[in-house]
């Protein structure tokens, strides 16, 4: 979990771009789709829109929006390779393939803590064919993840798909994070609304929704007029709940990557 969460909001530092443009969950799940489409048959407008609408956590309309936004920053090209009367076809480019081989092996690494055997497909992630084996096992789980929630995990759920919502989250646990316990609660933490507003491009008023969300949660409680807030035990019992969802599904993406390449 501490690997999890201080990786990412590492990689937001180092990539800022990514997180600019894919702040919830449900635009990442986006582009891990666009990714198995590119690995199983095609990137088109016509299957993102219809698997994006199957995921029910991304309308088929903002598919189109971030495919669009996706070409602006440089993540997907048009194939000009396509014959007359063919759907128009689009391909990821280089940086959109780097950078979501080094945020998805966070996550693939974490398990692989838990999961030893599944090192050896997470220390040659940036070989095409295992990248193109994970992310066609990935965008597959990710399908059915996402369209059968969990309703333990609701909580978590609806914040991931606010913008930043679980960046925000993030830095609330690093720093509470006695680097003994990750998460295990209760402990107090104390923070800048504007700061985060600013860190993450968000307003300040996003800021104090996600927190009333967390609040009515009974995940976290004021301990103070002075920014000083309470991390609760229930948010680490569902925070154990949620990495462990998440690394169950790594390990079975691993294990569905292996056989397809003819590994056991």
């Amino acid at each position: 979990m501490r690997h999890s969460v201080r990786s990412a909001l590492d990689y937001f530092q180092t990539n800022p771009v990514l997180h600019r443009n894919v702040k919830d969950v449900g635009r990442l799940i986006l582009g891990v789709v666009a990714l198995y489409l590119d690995a199983t048959g095609g990137l088109t407008h016509r299957r993102l829109r219809t698997l994006s609408g199957q995921t029910g956590v991304i309308s088929a309309g903002t598919a189109t929006a971030v495919l669009f936004r996706m070409r602006t920053i440089g993540y997907v090209v048009r194939d000009e390779a396509g014959g007359a009367g063919m759907p128009r076809r689009y391909r990821p480019t280089p940086e959109m393939i780097q950078t979501f081989h080094d945020r998805m092996k966070i996550e693939l690494d974490a398990a692989a803590m838990l999961v030893p055997e599944m090192a050896s497909i997470c220390d040659r992630l940036g070989e095409p064919r295992v990248f193109g084996a994970v992310f066609t096992a990935l965008g597959r789980e990710a399908i059915v993840a996402a369209s059968q929630p969990r309703a333990e995990l609701d909580v978590l759920n609806r914040l991931a798909v606010r913008s930043a919502g679980m960046l925000v989250l993030y830095d609330l646990l690093a720093a509470a994070d006695d680097g003994v316990s990750p998460f295990g609660g209760p402990a107090e933490v104390e923070i800048s609304v504007s700061a985060l507003a600013r860190k993450y491009g968000i307003s300040r008023s996003h800021v104090l929704s996600l927190l009333r969300d967390l609040e009515a949660a009974d995940f976290v409680r004021r301990a103070g007029r002075d920014g000083r807030w309470a991390l609760l035990p229930a948010l680490g019992e569902s925070l154990r709940k949620f990495f462990g969802v998440v690394y169950v599904g790594m390990a079975f993406v691993a294990a569905q990557a292996a056989e397809a390449l003819g590994e056991t």
